[in-house]
């Protein structure tokens, strides 16, 4: 493409861990998307975007009734704005008039009939708790019934504004759940099922480890909840890497020293060896908790402490997506090309251009236009317009397609249109609806 409109139209390792529904319709999305901020605010709340798809397209349906140095202090996730990459919801127009008639959340007058999550859950409803008791209440039997009364709650506008609900509801059902519950929604194309990997991993690391090292990411079963939820295979896996390495860092306060250091290379290692994709994601998530805090300098010399092109490319990527080079944002597609490994060099090259197309510290997306257009076709330029359609998901989305469209690679191509393409299926369409749902 050779010209940029910049318009918004649219057995576990033991070294290192050894420290659908009652009410008439499966409510099956509460409570079940992820995004960055997970608060309850007074303004239309994330809350709010993950469940109005869920109630509006339901009803529709349904009547409702009730090894490496020391520390010293392709599909690359690659949106600057953002820096996990999870499953996302769909927002929709208000459903609240079309329910109002249908939907009667009324407490049972006979307290001593009612089981203990529901006491518990109208004692939170009600503001006197926080929503500990409720949460802990919850087991594998019953955190189904639990959603769908919370999803009626937030229908009568009864949820208390409670920072991290949401995420501290699935955890715990991660946690009751385990294997049994993931598989299970894995196989409903639920988002929640990226939603309970932490707790499942809290709880049990053992099983979910197994699991994990097990699962074929190219099954049709995992294809399927990618293609229902628009995920991607790499946000997918670090869903998963996540949690593990929150296991190996559970009693270091957040403190990253050499023996968490020692911790996670064996947890990494052991997936080199059978699952270099995988390893390369924990590498991702491991640097993440890595970056916080040291300088650039420093985790210049992170990275190239990693030899294996794998571990190099996932400590390059999450270097530049923390905003270490934001200062200077060119500086991070200069360190890009200074890589030995090539791929780590690709990964670098797309992170890099994803932040200059999120326009990071006043730069001007359209002078890299220029640049890019000018440069010779090649896998530098593929993996630069990888990274700059990413990064112009949000902003421009029919800018993003054209650019992921002039990739010269025919099948990296396709993976990289199909990828933008569901990133704004997840992320810009259903804000676009509800914004013009909001105007009529």
């Amino acid at each position: 493409m050779k010209s940029y409109f910049f318009s918004v139209k649219i057995n576990w390792i033991k070294l290192a861990l050894g420290g659908v529904m009652v009410l008439g319709i499966p409510l099956i999305y509460f409570f079940s998307s992820s995004d960055d901020g997970k608060t309850f605010t007074d303004s239309q709340n994330e809350f709010v975007e993950q469940t109005e798809q869920l109630i509006a397209d339901l009803s529709k349906e349904t009547k409702v009734s009730s090894k490496s140095p020391k520390l010293s202090t392709e599909d690359n996730r690659t949106d600057p704005s953002i820096t996990r990459s999870q499953p996302e919801a769909l927002n929709s127009a208000d459903p609240r008039e079309e329910l109002t008639s249908e939907i009667n959340y009324t407490p049972v007058v006979d307290s001593l009939s009612e089981p203990q999550w529901k006491k518990e859950l109208d004692i939170f409803l009600q503001g006197e708790k926080s929503p500990k008791e409720f949460l802990d209440s919850l087991t594998i039997d019953n955190w189904k019934e639990a959603r769908d009364a919370l999803a009626l709650a937030y229908e009568q506008r009864l949820l208390p504004k409670n920072k991290n609900f949401q995420d501290r509801f699935w955890t715990r059902v991660g946690e009751v759940g385990g294997q049994a519950v993931a598989e299970e929604l894995l196989r409903a194309g639920d988002p929640a099922f990226a939603k309970i990997l932490k707790g499942w991993a809290k709880k049990t690391p053992q099983e979910m480890f197994d699991y994990y090292a097990d699962l074929n990411l190219k099954s049709p079963e995992v294809q399927h909840y990618l293609q229902k939820t628009n995920s991607r295979e790499i946000p997918l896996m670090d869903q998963f890497s996540s949690g593990m390495i929150d296991e190996v860092l559970r009693n270091s306060d957040g403190r990253i020293g050499n023996a968490q250091l020692d911790s996670a290379n064996d947890l990494i290692d052991h997936f080199l060896e059978k699952d270099k994709k995988k390893a390369e994601s924990l590498m991702r998530e491991f640097t993440e908790r890595v970056t916080k805090g040291r300088d650039k300098d420093t985790l210049k010399q992170w990275v190239a402490g990693y030899k294996e092109p794998e571990l190099q490319a996932g400590t390059a990527q999450r270097v530049i997506e923390s905003g270490v080079f934001d200062k200077n944002p060119l500086e991070a597609v200069e360190f890009a090309n200074s890589l030995e490994s090539t791929k780590a060099k690709r990964s670098a090259l797309s992170s890099a251009y994803a932040r200059l197309a999120g326009g990071v510290n006043g730069h001007d997306p359209n002078i890299t236009a220029t640049e890019l257009n000018a440069m010779e076709d090649g896998w530098q330029r593929d993996f630069a317009l990888n990274g700059f359609a990413h990064g112009l998901v949000r902003k421009d989305p029919e800018a993003a397609i054209q650019w992921a469209n002039s990739i010269s690679n025919e099948g990296f191509r396709k993976v990289v249109t199909k990828n933008v393409t569901k990133r704004i299926n997840a992320e810009v369409l259903p804000r676009l609806n509800s914004q013009g749902a909001s105007k009529n």
